[in-house]
């Protein structure tokens, strides 16, 4: 018999990848019966046994299923059928976070996370209430997602759209405490520090209340540029953080407009020779 292709997990899974994410949708029935599991239930078994925190976590197998499973370059009605089982085998409680280290975790095992808390959020499921219990696990978590982009050294657009979905869903979430706290970091007076000096004048002349915190926000600012290592991570995110995304976010739309102008001068121009052609 000849093999399926791999995205072709859809007898079942096209019925249950309701998924937000790649909007599977209603499989037809099929006169040919389907595999009593598919290769996410197989590999699910795995995260069962270490959900105990056994020490039979695999890393390697995080950066494997995110491969094959998660990558952004898979679309379609496999991809969330794929996506759908993992959320209904647990893969986030039962082994992406209880063995998530913020020191040593792989790229593959933070954007995982981001993939599967997008999934949660897609499915009406509240994604935090998994991460809550360990706020200390959080905050390096979420500090691993603010840097997934500079990690690689080109990140697909799938990928980044993924990425930046989940800060969308952070910044909406601010009722949720843990996430206030390390959100808000990034949408504070030291963004201020990326102003000119006369915008920055021109916005403590309108709030002159913030003159006094803005001082204190400059003084430690040289401070920090004085140590040998330059200012903490922590500290240039909170100054240029959101600036840098918001630039990045104008360029990619005005590359975006570009392509599409010149492929409707191209398709104009062919349009022209074919009637030329024609007559």
């Amino acid at each position: 018999p000849s093999a399926e292709p791999e995205d072709g997990n859809d007898t079942d899974g096209g019925a249950k990848g309701g998924s937000e994410i790649g909007g599977g949708g209603g499989g037809g029935k099929r006169s040919k019966p389907s595999k009593p599991s598919s290769r996410v239930d197989e590999l699910a078994e795995r995260w069962a046994v270490g959900s105990d925190g056994d020490g039979t976590f695999d890393e390697a197998l995080v950066v494997d299923v995110y491969g094959r499973f998660l990558a952004g370059g898979r679309s379609g009605r496999g991809r969330s059928a794929d996506l759908s089982r993992l959320e209904l085998s647990g893969y986030l409680e039962r082994y992406l976070w209880p063995h998530f280290d913020g020191e040593s975790a792989s790229w593959e095992h933070v954007m995982s996370i981001v993939v599967m808390l997008n999934a949660k959020f897609g499915e009406g499921v509240d994604g935090w209430a998994v991460l809550r219990a360990e706020r200390a696990r959080f905050d390096a978590f979420f500090g691993r997602a603010l840097g997934l982009p500079s990690e690689r050294a080109e990140m697909p657009w799938l990928e980044r759209a993924e990425w930046v979905r989940f800060l969308v869903r952070a910044f909406g979430s601010l009722e949720e405490e843990m996430v206030r706290v390390q959100a808000l970091k990034l949408a504070s007076l030291p963004m201020w520090l990326t102003l000119s000096e006369r915008d920055a004048a021109s916005r403590l002349k309108a709030q002159p209340a913030l003159s006094r915190p803005w001082k204190f926000v400059k003084k430690r600012r040289t401070k920090e540029a004085a140590l040998p290592s330059g200012p903490p991570l922590s500290s240039q995110r909170e100054e240029s953080f959101l600036p840098s995304l918001l630039r990045q976010t104008v360029e990619a739309l005005a590359l975006a407009d570009e392509r599409a102008r010149g492929a409707a001068t191209e398709d104009g121009v062919g349009g022209v020779d074919d009637e030329a052609e024609g007559g």
